[in-house]
């Protein structure tokens, strides 16, 4: 009798096994959970998320503190190409957020990081000022004298079209002129790193060090 019906008795039998090895397995987990690593990567995600929101309560006392920021949106890095001297950064905010292309983008200490390049629904890309797209007008903080600002060269940005009899120093720091269509004035942008005089021109040839810290950047604001 129980010859006729070893097939039924062997897969009962197997259920039985698969259940034991499935509450085995439920077992070491729940240690696992309870004794391991798994806690730890909890406290890791709090310390992200509570650093996130000082990030965002600073932006936001930033703003109430300047009313021509008030307008701007607060956007999450979520993307930067390269990582180093980023030509590109992508951020969460896009068209449902009222993000329109050309728009300037700055970091939460107000310096200029780039503008608006493409929106998509619910994100966009920013051409940053390393970018060899980017050209930007600018003005010389101490002289007054107006150049453009040149991306392309890493790690620094090329001011040209400052006469060659320019009293410009070391140090000296460089803002948005407002004659752009891009920029407002007064974005603070970098300051002068090295000047030297070329034979024959003009002009001198002066880079720019950027003030603003690309690689660890997490969030941006973005207006006009």
């Amino acid at each position: 009798m129980l010859w006729r019906f070893r097939r039924e008795i062997i897969f009962v039998l197997g259920i039985a096994v698969s259940l034991l090895v499935i509450n085995r397995s439920y077992v070491r987990e729940r240690r696992a959970i309870e004794n391991g690593p798994y806690p730890e990567v909890k406290k890791i995600s709090y310390e992200e998320l509570a650093a996130e929101n000082r990030r965002l309560r600073e932006i936001l006392d930033i703003k109430a503190e300047n009313p021509s920021l008030r307008k701007f949106t607060v956007s999450e890095v979520i993307s930067i190409k390269p990582f180093v001297f980023p030509a590109e950064i992508i951020v969460n905010k896009g068209e449902r957020e009222g993000l329109k292309e050309n728009m300037a983008v700055v970091s939460k200490d107000l310096f200029l990081i780039g503008r608006i390049g493409r929106v998509w629904s619910t994100a966009s890309s920013v051409i940053t000022i390393f970018n060899a797209k980017s050209k930007i007008s600018v003005i010389v903080d101490s002289t007054r004298e107006t150049g453009v600002l040149e991306g392309g060269s890493i790690p620094f940005l090329s001011l040209r079209y400052i006469p060659a009899d320019s009293p410009v120093k070391k140090g000296d720091k460089i803002l948005t002129s407002g004659y752009s269509d891009f920029y407002p004035k007064g974005i603070e942008v970098g300051e002068v790193a090295s000047i030297e005089k070329v034979s024959d021109t003009l002009f001198l040839k002066i880079h720019i060090k950027p003030y603003g810290y690309f690689s660890g950047i997490d969030e941006v604001l973005t207006g006009e």
